[in-house]
């Protein structure tokens, strides 16, 4: 292998340990199988990295980035429910473009939680992707003292549902009409629930 800079050998190593748990699973992911993928020593990888804890959560990063960064188009202009579909159809385009990548994240997402000194870890990476949707919901025309936070979330767990159902059942999405119904009825949720009573 060519020299490497030091993080061009760890973005090595996050790469082949993201292409390990794609294709074996987690459980695979040792350090050794790692290394191996990524052609480096195990002394290098070591040197790169404390363990596999890291590793695993630069993968989970790497993963989260890639995800949020294909959602990030201009919305201006948007009302809540087409921004909230805009977000839905990406995330579905993702599903279709490699179910291997929704498959690890959740693979990363429960060996968090069966660790709870982990825990923050999956805290975090849905922090990450509400914040971040509620920052493309803040450009809606029709915010109206919506509370952002919420729609975000609802949005996360419409793709979580969606994700989950499509994995488990081997389909590759949803179609527009359930889609747009699925969006209508997020901000119908919302509006129900700051309504007066």
């Amino acid at each position: 292998m060519a020299y490497l800079t030091a993080s061009e050998r760890r973005t090595a190593i996050v790469q082949a340990a993201a292409r390990v748990i794609i294709r074996d699973g987690l459980a695979a992911a040792t350090t050794r199988r790692i290394a191996d993928e990524a052609g480096v020593n195990l002394a290098a990888l070591h040197y790169s990295f404390d363990g596999k804890v890291e590793i695993y959560t630069a993968v989970d990063d790497m993963f989260r980035a890639t995800a949020v960064g294909s959602s990030l188009e201009s919305t201006t202009g948007g009302t809540r429910e087409e921004i909230i579909r805009s977000l839905l159809q990406r995330f579905q385009d993702l599903l279709r473009t490699d179910r291997g990548v929704p498959i690890a994240q959740y693979e990363l997402l429960l060996w968090t939680l069966r660790n709870p000194d982990k825990a923050e870890l999956a805290a975090a990476s849905y922090s990450t992707y509400i914040s971040t949707f509620a920052e493309e919901l803040r450009h809606a025309t029709d915010i109206d003292g919506s509370d952002i936070t919420l729609l975000a979330r609802y949005t996360v767990g419409a793709i979580d549902g969606i994700y989950m159902q499509n994995l488990a059942t081997g389909a590759t999405g949803v179609s527009a009409p359930e889609l747009d119904a699925i969006s209508s009825a997020i901000v119908g949720i919302i509006d129900s629930i700051h309504s007066p009573r």
